[in-house]
This record gives C-alpha cells, sequence and structure tokens, in this order.
C-alpha cells in the first residue's frame, strides 16, 4: 500500500492492535460475512486453533487458542471467538454458536465438542450435528462399541435374517484414497433404530443415529527403482510396512489405525457420515494450513492484539477465497490469489469497499 512514510513497523501495528476492541472485530467479520452468504442450511466446521508464538513464555502460560466456524462449501470463515485464559473450547464453542445464525445448518466438530452442553446449544438453534466420540466421552463410546459389537455377532451369525430386520436401520460403507503420499482405508458403520438406541437417547435425547468408523493409514514404500511397494491393508494390519512398525489392534488410538464412534442428531447412513466426517477436514485443510504456511499465524509473536491480528488474516483470508469464488477462471492456489492482489490492489479493496455479489 502507498504509505507516504512506508510501512509502519511491528512494533507499531501491534500496539494499533492492541488498541482495537478485538470482541468488535469479530463480530464484524461475522457480520460481513453473514451478508454475502447465507449461513443457514450449510455444514459449518468448528474447530480450535492455536497460536503458538503467541503464547506467553514465563509463569508457564498456555497457548493461546481461537475457535473457527468455516462454511464448508465457500471455505469462507464465519466466525471466530478468543477463548479466553479461563475458559476451554467446550465453554467457547456454546458462546460462538449463538454469535451465528446456523438455523438447519450441520454442525461438525472433532471430539472435544461432544458435550451435553454443546449438544443443548445447537439444538436450541435449530441445527443439527454430527460429533466424534472418543476416549474423552468412555461411557458413550462403550456403549457405541457394545452396540456394534452385537450388530456383528447377529450378522455373522445369520446374515440373511440380519439384513431383513435391520434393511433400514444399518448401513456401511468403505473408502480409500492415496492423500500426501499415504494411502488412507476408512470403514463406516452405521445404525439407527429408536428401540435399540434408548439407553443412549436417555441422557442424550437430540441423538437420532450412531456410527462407528475404522481408519487406517499406510505412508507410501517405494524401492531403490521407484516401484511403490506399500503393503496392502490386510498385510499392514498384520505386519506393519517398512516406514511403520505394526500396528497396534487397540481402540481410541491417535495413530497408524484410529477408531472413534459418531453421533447424530438427524437419521444418516453410513455413506453420509463418510462424507459430513470428510467435509468437516476443510477447517484443518483449507483454513488452518493456509494461516500457518500462507499467513505465518503460528510465527507471528504479537501477543496484546493478538486475537485481533488473528480476525484481520481471517478478513484477508476470506478476500482470498471471495476472489476466487467471484473468479473462478483465476488459478485456485491462495499465494497466486495474494500475488495478483498485491499487483491490482483494486482487486482487493472491492471485496471491502464496494458491494459484493450475495451468495444467498
Amino acid at each position: 500500500m502507498p504509505f507516504t512514510y512506508g510501512v509502519p513497523s511491528v512494533p507499531t501495528i501491534s500496539r494499533v492492535l492492541a488498541a482495537v476492541d478485538e470482541e468488535m472485530l469479530s463480530i464484524s467479520l461475522a457480520n460481513w460475512i453473514g451478508e454475502i452468504i447465507n449461513t443457514r442450511g450449510r455444514q459449518i466446521a468448528i474447530d480450535g486453533k492455536g497460536l503458538r508464538a503467541a503464547a506467553v513464555k514465563i509463569r508457564d502460560q498456555k497457548t493461546p487458542y481461537i475457535v473457527n466456524a468455516l462454511d464448508v462449501t465457500t471455505k469462507l470463515v464465519i466466525g471466530q471467538l478468543a477463548i479466553l485464559e479461563k475458559q476451554n473450547e467446550m465453554t467457547a464453542v456454546p458462546e460462538l454458536l449463538s454469535m451465528l445464525e446456523i438455523k438447519e445448518s450441520m454442525i461438525t466438530i472433532d471430539a472435544i465438542g461432544t458435550t451435553e452442553r454443546i449438544m443443548e446449544a445447537i439444538h436450541k438453534s435449530g441445527a443439527d450435528f454430527l460429533l466424534q466420540v472418543k476416549g474423552n466421552c468412555p461411557e458413550l463410546f462403550e456403549e457405541i462399541k457394545s452396540l456394534f459389537d452385537g450388530l456383528a455377532k447377529e450378522k455373522s451369525e445369520d446374515s440373511e435374517e440380519f439384513k431383513k430386520k435391520n434393511k433400514e436401520k444399518y448401513s456401511e460403507k468403505k473408502g480409500e484414497e492415496k492423500n500426501r503420499e499415504r494411502y488412507e482405508y476408512r470403514h463406516y458403520q452405521a445404525y439407527h433404530d429408536p428401540d435399540n438406541l434408548k439407553g443412549i437417547q436417555e441422557q442424550r435425547p437430540y441423538i437420532k443415529s450412531i456410527g462407528l468408523s475404522k481408519q487406517v493409514r499406510i505412508k507410501a514404500v517405494q524401492d531403490k527403482h521407484g516401484t511403490d511397494i506399500t503393503p496392502s491393508l490386510k498385510d499392514f494390519l498384520q505386519n506393519g510396512s517398512p516406514k511403520q512398525p505394526k500396528a497396534t489392534t487397540s481402540d481410541n488410538i491417535d495413530g497408524d489405525v484410529q477408531k472413534f464412534g459418531l453421533i447424530a442428531s438427524q437419521t444418516m447412513n453410513a455413506g453420509e457420515m463418510m462424507k459430513t466426517k470428510r467435509d468437516h477436514w476443510a477447517v484443518e485443510n483449507s483454513l488452518h494450513y493456509v494461516l500457518d504456511e500462507t499467513f505465518g499465524e503460528d510465527k507471528c509473536t504479537i501477543k496484546k492484539g493478538k486475537n485481533a491480528a488473528s480476525a484481520l488474516r481471517k478478513m484477508a483470508y476470506n478476500i482470498v477465497r471471495l476472489v476466487q469464488l467471484l473468479n473462478p477462471d483465476r488459478s485456485s492456489l491462495v499465494p497466486d490469489i495474494i500475488d495478483d492482489i498485491t499487483d491490482d490492489f483494486q482487486l482487493g479493496a472491492r471485496m471491502l469497499f464496494e458491494a459484493v455479489p450475495s451468495f444467498y
């Protein structure tokens, strides 16, 4: 930008950001995007992200966190909320939800969001949820696992009778893909039967469907000639691979083999659960990765104005996404869009100072 006396120094920028009302800035972010896209009836992925370099290095201070809400379809950030010193994600998420218009939307959160308080907040907002169940909810996870163990036993004893009895209630879906030099295998099971879910629904009446997922990640292996010699899924589970030891076959581990439960407030089959869960990770792949790799968020040492700086990054990020959405012929790479805006600042300025076509 053509500043008369040059670009302000980092301390100057830091002082300005520290003076900004960060809460009002976050509300402005939500209002701005709320005028452009209808946040009702969408899939909204919510996840927390640390600002690592902004942590105070004395007195054992924790890494500050921001909870972000992303519209999965457009990849636009629709809201953010800083987690205060005595808060955590479980208490901050309901507060963020109250700032957004989410009626009829599908809210997806990782395992930290599986609490009665968050489920109730989503339900009261007129939205639905698909939430992950891991070791943070051991009793619920065991209930889900036990129910699917019983279904597996029924199926093995009389598969035809099982299909007849559970035709509309039980489903499975498998998927595999090569992603970033590794092979990923997924197996989802889903079940919805009011009679068999009474125990689970007794304390959590919003749950309509449950699921169980097993995911395996195998690093690609090549021989000295460059030929792919990655073991099959069966061989990997039995023997491991040259790059990975034999996988531990236990529940709820965070390594190469992961098993977790799912709960949904809608009637969902296995394919729908798999797709929704996969789409949720846009918050990691399309937002958090870009914030760190392109905008350098994880390396930013601003402390007093860190939350305002984070909101401004989201605004800059959204400008890039809007340029992509409104100019589909342009390159899809974020750094290329930033270069285009640097060469022609009016391209970005139009997103702020002129009316942006509505996506309603």
